[in-house]
């Protein structure tokens, strides 16, 4: 059976590490955006944001690893569990050495030839991709160290090298800011790279002397079977992840080419939006993965399913609490943020609201996918449904439609993939996709419209600010948790919470 309290204060461990990273995100963004200025800022997301949209799947890349760490843990297997993770390592070197070929060829030939950057900044362009890429490639070895980590439920660890993360991406901004460096994008990058060399060496250290499951023995001959194994599923799953940067990536090289450097960079702050709230869901569903995984490869698929309805409710009732505010107040959040907000930002903080919302219940899913473990048909799929949003988007942009209407495609893609995921995993699992369609997903949404609408309403009557944002906040809180208790929760549920509420007290 699932330990409920351990999970419990996993989740509360995790919290305390995904508060430090936003706090450090949105501050350096501030930051950053003041010492390059909109143009530079603009520039930079354009080439260098990949570091930065793959931290935001890094969850989805370390499940790949994880879900055979978890399978081998769950069942005892130590010494299994150990191959897993060195066969890991050396499937991510093969990645990185795939990745490296791809961008120093067609990568750099898009880059320098297709791009409309001044042939003054070519160089600039040049050197922040480069850097970035190597970023890029440590990052990614740095996922078998996270996925370690998480599949033995070592949040205390985790939870440590966030705090080390959140203090190195402040203090590295804050040295880039104290000199007046000529070629200024160049070397915000350069000081990130270090930054995330440093973070790398924190979870190498970390993993190779507290996690038996992590000694290094990169023996390939004795691991033949369980390269090709892993290497396929990584593969498998990295086209998944590689599809989220394409949407992402594509959407912000439509809107430079269509509409210009400022949109982008608009785009690109909406974007830390979205990394705030995926850490948030990563963060709740980083406690639920391992258990998941784990009691798939025992065939508890009762207790899979009721893991799947608590994780998707728990998660919706915290994006509502926190989404809905930001929705309503986008133009305050975006002045208290900024001192100087960029024009479409606002409008784009909103459809980004509208799109986590939608994109936030299906991670207990793709965890759930990844358990099962059978990754080619549905990478296709997916990686198609993505292709799809983003043809959508420059059809949108070709017919002359607003920037707003051509990113919103990604809402409707949001939608499609949450649907397909749920059939996908009732057909693998036999986990009953009527129940969520039919009951529970018109139930949350019925929350998130009636908390809305009612969330807009009384800001009109209250004052604007930061003390106007904590009232609407503390608000949308009571209007939730009444909806909640009214709409989605069981009574079994309900009265399993105020007993857990007056044994506290």
């Amino acid at each position: 059976m699932v330990d409920k309290k351990v999970m419990a204060k996993n989740t509360f461990m995790l919290y305390g590490r995904m508060l430090l990273i936003m706090f450090a995100t949105f501050y350096t963004s501030r930051m950053v955006l003041e010492a390059l200025g909109v143009y530079d800022f603009g520039l930079y997301s354009l080439v260098g944001s990949i570091i930065i949209l793959f931290s935001f799947i890094q969850n989805v890349s370390a499940l790949a690893t994880q879900r055979f760490l978890s399978v081998g843990l769950g069942k005892g297997d130590f010494e299994w569990a150990n191959k897993v993770f060195n066969t890991s390592v050396i499937v991510h070197i093969i990645i990185c050495g795939l990745i490296l070929l791809f961008a120093e060829t067609l990568g750099l030939w898009f880059l320098l030839h297709k791009l409309k950057v001044p042939e003054a900044r070519l160089n600039d362009v040049f050197w922040v991709y480069q850097l970035s890429i190597v970023s890029l490639l440590i990052q990614i070895m740095q996922t078998p160290f996270i996925a370690s980590m998480i599949a033995c439920e070592k949040m205390d660890l985790f939870a440590k090298v966030g705090i080390f993360d959140a203090f190195q991406r402040w203090f590295m901004v804050f040295l880039f800011t104290l000199f007046g460096f000529e070629n200024k994008i160049v070397w915000y990058a350069a000081f990130l790279l270090v930054g995330y060399s440093l973070v790398f060496s924190v979870y190498f250290s970390f993993c190779t002397s507290r996690l038996s499951v992590c000694k290094i023995n990169l023996r390939v001959k004795e691991n033949t079977a369980l390269l090709k194994e892993i290497f396929f599923f990584s593969s498998w799953s990295m086209l998944g992840s590689l599809s989220v940067v394409g949407l992402s990536q594509g959407i912000a090289l439509l809107t430079y080419y269509f509409v210009g450097v400022v949109a982008n960079g608009a785009i690109w702050l909406a974007e830390q939006i979205l990394i705030a709230f995926n850490r948030i869901i990563g963060t709740l569903q980083t406690a639920f993965n391992p258990q998941i995984i784990k009691q798939y490869s025992v065939g508890n698929s009762q207790e899979v399913s009721s893991l799947l309805s608590l994780s998707c409710k728990l998660t919706a009732f915290v994006v509502m609490i926190s989404a809905i505010p930001v929705f309503v107040d986008a133009e305050i959040i975006a002045n208290i943020w900024l001192n100087k907000v960029p024009e479409y930002l606002v409008d784009l903080i909103k459809i980004v609201v509208i799109y986590i919302l939608v994109d936030s219940l299906s991670g207990p899913y793709v965890t759930a996918i990844y358990a099962v473990g059978k990754l080619r048909n549905y990478q296709f799929i997916v990686s198609a449904i993505m292709l799809s949003s983003l043809f959508m988007t420059f059809i949108l942009y070709f017919l002359g439609f607003s920037v707003y209407v051509a990113v919103s495609s990604r809402i409707l893609c949001a939608f499609l993939l949450l649907m397909f995921r749920v059939f996908y995993v009732s057909r693998a699992t036999g986990v009953s996709a009527k129940k969520f369609l039919l009951d529970e997903f018109p139930r949350l949404a019925l929350v998130a419209v009636v908390a809305m609408l009612a969330s807009n309403y009384l800001s009109n009557y209250i004052m604007g600010g930061f003390i106007g944002l904590i009232v609407l906040s503390a608000l949308n809180f009571s209007i939730v948790i009444l909806m909640f208790s009214l709409f989605v929760l069981k009574a079994e549920e309900r009265r399993n919470i105020i007993g857990m509420i007056r044994k506290r007290l």
